[in-house]
């Protein structure tokens, strides 16, 4: 996605109507019909959160005040661990709310983990809402909520609309104009709902969830492919490429083919309808959800996650549409699960976050981290998973205690130090449940809390790192996998902080860095642009390419050293740093430095046994898979 020959320039003229990324079928971004000052603050009992800016990073404020986004969930509600985290500081809760009590997959293999609000057509049932709201209340009442609205249709739709599902045939399709008009009147019912019921005043903001796995995937995680799709499909050609001489369903053949890329432009263009569909939903969702609250409380979402999903089929690819979309105030994803969530690999955010950054949106983090009490769902609830499903590795949990703070650790120092929101997602409930682990959660509460008063949060990183979500529509499956997808782990040994963007903000973005990487192999139009760019004002950069697709950690830290990046571990560790805080996680045992940019005064404030000093550097001895965070102060 990234090469500088001065040839392919001309090349990309040439086929021009191959690489033509433009998207014009991008989502609208939909605005509320709200204005600030029609704003009803007394039916919302003074609540009002939003994001803004603090010290550089957007970040959620609550009636005007900054308020660390550390929260807690859990899916099996009567599992939870709702007052532990309330005694270790923690106010922010999410709770799941479903329109259907279905499974969040495609599949039903497992039991819903309760009852939908509209699983009887007619007799919406708010109970279980009410419930879920009453539980987390009861265990901390000053608690401010942010459900989860998962907004799958219930059977009984299913069944009334064979015309508007999808390549399953039992889930609903997200190209369907009968889904989208129902999925908002149930969202502005249970909205409505909220509104009027006596804890209102602790809602301050709704993530709205879809599709597979509530990611916003197709449901049958291959783009919504069926004879339903076709006539939606159509139209849309004749909206935006009323001349292209196709119309019809494309064949998909060619995304398997033995090579990286397709030229096939039909294919193409119902690839890029088959990604924008799905954050036209989004986008719209959240205008109804902004009309429901009277624009009082955040809306955010899952979604975008091009670093991690490389499959165009999936519906992922339209990130800049969602981040165009004044009414979406956070995007969501979990730790990346990159080596089946190796302890030794840097979990970095599944999309470009820095982007979400630059657009002002708050990246709120799922740290959905397995720990040494996670045990499988059929054995925890196995009311739940009486087949036992779930049993892929990556259910798994950890082997000790110190793994799992070590985990946590290094997971809460990345969302720290990038500025990140977090929550920590407990899935089938008790994985935190140890007086260790939730004394550590206390303290990065404490931590986070603390952090909003620093100055500048803002990243230090000189080094700024690009992908192209654009080219999707011209590779193959998995064609991303050796380069967006992988390049984060050998990024991740740099030693060096890097921010991450979608080529689309290039322009925008790339003066402020000292060396500039491209993670990618085809040249979309967006990519040519940023290499003319880089040629034109002389700006030094690292592309893969067709013969080069990846990386080392080695040649990654030497192109960045000789271009004047400063290194703060060269010993192919983990290393996060801003201005207020570095943390080294140990991939292996030995003596770490870290090389302070400057001479700094340094206390440990997770791990490192409370060590402290002042110098230009830090030395310390690590075990394997072992995380310090380190507080520093310029001296």
């Amino acid at each position: 996605m990234h090469r500088i020959i001065t040839l392919f320039l001309t090349v990309v003229t040439v086929l021009g109507g191959w690489f033509n990324f433009y998207r014009p079928g991008a989502a609208v971004p939909f605005r509320a019909d709200y204005a600030a000052e029609e704003r009803n603050m007394e039916k919302y009992r003074g609540i009002y959160s939003s994001v803004g800016d603090c010290g550089g990073v957007p970040t959620l404020f609550v009636n005007g005040s900054p308020l660390p986004a550390a929260a807690y969930m859990t899916y099996l509600e009567e599992y939870n661990n709702y007052a532990q985290f309330a005694d270790a500081g923690y106010t922010l809760f999410s709770v799941p709310v479903l329109f259907a009590g279905r499974w969040i997959s495609a599949t039903e293999l497992f039991k819903p983990f309760h009852a939908g609000i509209f699983d009887q057509k007619g007799a919406p049932d708010f109970a279980t809402l009410d419930a879920s709201i009453a539980r987390i209340l009861a265990a901390c009442p000053q608690a401010l909520i942010f459900p989860r609205v998962n907004v799958s249709m219930p059977l009984w739709w299913i069944c009334e609309n064979p015309d508007a599902v999808d390549g399953t045939g039992v889930r609903e399709s997200l190209f369907s104009q009968k889904f989208r008009e129902t999925a908002a009147d149930m969202l502005r019912a249970v909205i409505d709902h909220v509104n009027e019921s006596d804890y209102a005043a602790h809602i301050v903001g709704y993530q709205l969830g879809g599709g597979n796995t509530e990611e916003w995937f197709h449901f049958d995680m291959n783009g919504g492919y069926c004879q339903n799709a076709e006539q939606p499909f159509n139209e849309y050609l004749e909206k935006y490429y009323p001349d292209c001489g196709f119309s019809g369903l494309p064949d998909l053949t060619p995304l398997g083919g033995k090579g990286p890329y397709h030229k096939n432009e039909h294919l193409a263009r119902y690839l890029e309808f088959a990604n924008n569909a799905v954050a036209d939903d989004i986008c719209y969702l959240a205008s109804v959800a902004k009309q429901a609250t009277g624009g009082n409380v955040v809306i955010g979402t899952f979604y975008g996650y091009s670093l991690e999903v490389t499959s165009p089929l999936q519906g992922t690819h339209a990130l800049n549409a969602v981040l165009n979309c004044d009414n979406i105030d956070f995007i969501c994803s979990p730790n990346s699960y990159i080596g089946l969530r190796d302890m030794n690999t840097d979990w970095t955010e599944m999309f470009p976050a820095d982007s979400l950054r630059l657009h002002r949106k708050l990246c709120l983090q799922e740290c959905d981290i397995r720990t040494h009490l996670t045990k499988p769902l059929y054995e925890r609830a196995p009311e739940y998973d009486e087949g036992k499903n779930l049993n892929a590795p990556i259910w798994n949990g950890l082997e000790s205690k110190a793994q799992t703070l070590s985990m946590i650790r290094k997971s809460f120092s990345r969302q720290l130090i990038k500025g990140n929101g977090f929550w920590w997602f407990d899935m089938w409930g008790g994985w935190y449940d140890d007086p260790d682990v939730l004394a550590e959660m206390a303290q990065m509460r404490a931590i986070a809390a603390a952090a909003l008063n620093d100055p500048d949060r803002a990243s230090v990183a000189e080094v700024g790192v690009f992908v192209d979500e654009s080219a999707y529509k011209h590779l193959t499956d998995g064609a991303m996998r050796g380069t967006a997808f992988n390049a984060r782990k050998p990024l991740g040994y740099l030693g060096a902080p890097y921010d991450l963007y979608d080529v689309s903000d290039f322009a925008s973005v790339y003066q402020k860095y000292k060396a500039v990487v491209f993670l990618s192999d085809t040249k979309t139009a967006a990519m040519t642009e940023a290499l003319a760019l880089c040629r034109q004002n002389g700006v030094r950069y690292l592309s893969t390419s067709r013969l080069k697709k990846d990386f080392t950690a080695r040649e990654l830290r030497a192109f960045c050293q000789t271009n004047g990046v400063h290194i703060y571990c060269r010993s192919d560790d983990i290393v996060y740093v801003n201005q207020h805080y570095i943390a080294v996680h140990s991939v292996t045992a030995g003596e770490k430095t870290l090389n302070l940019n400057g001479t700094y005064a340094y206390r440990a404030l997770l791990g490192g046994s409370g060590m402290s000093g002042t110098g230009d550097t830090i030395r310390l001895n690590m075990n394997e898979n072992e995380t310090v965070l380190f507080q520093i102060t310029k001296q």
